[in-house]
């Protein structure tokens, strides 16, 4: 009997269904509007044998198909470039029910890798708090990444255990809980999941499922919205952790029914093996990997209506001046400053203007990073906040990648618009030499911004002697 054979009584076609998810999965991927549109990136990846295909329940994402197996749609210099966010489909749902709006506060609480906190800072505009959280260090890289390459100014991540995630925190308008799970729903994916004893660890799951779900209601304002998901189809994970807590907190929280146009989607089961359910679950749904040819989920979302709330904990918006630094005098910081902007106004010509709706933030003597004005973080120990800018440790202060792709759009001096074997050195860490007309666009040797298609992709070294161009694309991110 295989795993998804408990399933078929609460499947509406079983031959569907196991069709489906013996097949691998189509890739998908939305657009980053702070970078370009979706019909320009249409234009632009149609020429290499990408296919892309709308959704209908979701404006901004894709089905893409490519002509070229061997081609990895991840090693693109539009994907380098932050011009779209590769996710599986199912899994950019739950943000979109959640469907956070510009000026709320927003906790992702189990945030790693971090897809659906970038769909929300996206919601937001770039604007306000969103806050992601992991358990683990290791988890958080991937999850900064993301926002760097997208570049998102209205993140704070933050390392802490989700099931006590501290009130000092503050309160949240919507908070996003996708606990770890079983993750039967990604079979397609990684067939190997269902080779796993995936009921083994239940009730420890069950547990941890449940504190979490608990932990997102406390840290959410009455009033405000909670959204519970998984990747598996276990009513174990799902129905029966949400019926739980429901009855536990009975008065503080009401299921609210989900609706997204174009999506078709399963009504959340009443009952399972013998145990029945607060009959209003079924106001939740199931994704069902057939129903839109994506992976399977379980998403809720529910309203706090009452009950136990945070204490009141005053979170202004960041003022400016914050070059927040336990090192360094007054004067130090403020020449810092200065010579930031130098690099931004003499070399590139950014006028300062440019971050007059953002506050600047010094964690360390090294490095220097940008905020949305009215972001409001945590006041927690281990909080990373906005985008980094700068690296100071150098004689002359270094762009990072994440500000020259965010804000190279408005440099007027020292930028090269590179060909395709350019970019493709530039990307592969290599040196590539200057025609002419390029190094024309060059005041001296120094930083410059390596741009292709009018999109800028990060920072370069210019020698004016040899009229080459040493690539600084992070090591990270180079094409093998």
């Amino acid at each position: 009997m295989s795993i998804l054979e408990r399933y078929y009584s609460i499947v509406d076609d079983v031959e569907a269904f196991e069709a489906v998810a013996s097949r691998p999965q189509p890739l998908f991927a939305w657009t980053n509007t702070l970078r370009t549109t979706s019909r320009q990136l249409i234009d632009v990846l149609a020429p290499d044998g990408y296919e892309l295909s709308p959704l209908d329940w979701h404006p901004r994402a894709f089905r893409i198909n490519c002509q070229n197996e061997d081609e990895r749609l991840g090693r693109h210099w539009t994907y380098l470039a932050g011009w779209f966010h590769i996710q599986e489909a199912s899994s950019m749902i739950p943000a979109l029910v959640l469907n956070p709006q510009p000026g709320e506060r927003v906790l992702d609480l189990c945030a790693s890798p971090g897809n659906k906190t970038a769909l929300m800072a996206q919601a937001l505009e770039n604007r306000g708090t969103v806050v992601a959280n992991d358990l683990f260090w290791e988890r958080i890289r991937p999850l900064r990444s993301a926002i760097d390459r997208l570049g998102f100014l209205n993140v704070s991540v933050t390392c802490h255990d989700g099931t006590a995630y501290p009130q000092t925190a503050g309160e949240f308008d919507c908070v996003l809980v996708d606990v770890p799970c079983s993750c039967e729903g990604t079979s397609r994916r990684f067939p190997g999941i269902l080779k796993r004893a995936p009921f083994r660890h239940v009730p420890k799951r069950f547990h941890k499922q449940q504190l979490l779900l608990e932990a997102a209601i406390r840290r959410c304002r009455i009033g405000g919205r909670i959204l519970y998901s998984t990747c598996t189809y276990a009513p174990e994970e799902n129905e029966a952790v949400v019926d739980a807590v429901l009855n536990k907190m009975s008065g503080a929280v009401r299921i609210l029914p989900i609706s997204l146009s174009g999506l078709k989607a399963s009504p959340g089961l009443t009952g399972w093996a013998g145990e029945s359910f607060q009959d209003n679950l079924k106001h939740s749904i199931r994704i069902w990997p057939h129903l839109n040819d994506t992976g399977g989920f379980y998403i809720a979302l529910l309203e706090k209506i009452g009950g136990a709330t945070c204490k009141a904990v005053h979170l202004p918006a960041i003022e400016q001046p914050d070059f927040q630094t336990a090192s360094g005098s007054t004067q130090q910081r403020l020449e810092d400053a200065k010579r930031m902007f130098d690099i931004l106004s003499k070399r590139f010509g950014i006028e300062r203007s440019a971050f007059d709706d953002l506050h600047l933030l010094k964690k360390s003597r090294r490095d220097i990073y940008a905020v949305a004005a009215d972001h409001r973080p945590p006041q927690m120990a281990k909080c990373i906040t906005g985008l980094p800018l700068f690296h100071m440790h150098f004689k002359y202060p270094k762009l990072t990648t994440a500000c020259a792709t965010a804000f190279g759009h408005m440099a007027s001096r020292n930028v090269i618009d590179t060909s395709t074997g350019q970019l493709q050195d530039y990307l592969s860490r290599n040196t590539f030499t200057l025609n002419k007309e390029q190094a024309k666009a060059c005041d001296s040797s120094g930083y410059v911004l390596v741009r292709h298609r009018k999109s800028v992709l990060g920072v370069g070294f210019y020698d004016q002697y040899q009229s080459v161009v040493s690539s600084l694309f992070p090591k990270s991110m180079t094409l093998m």
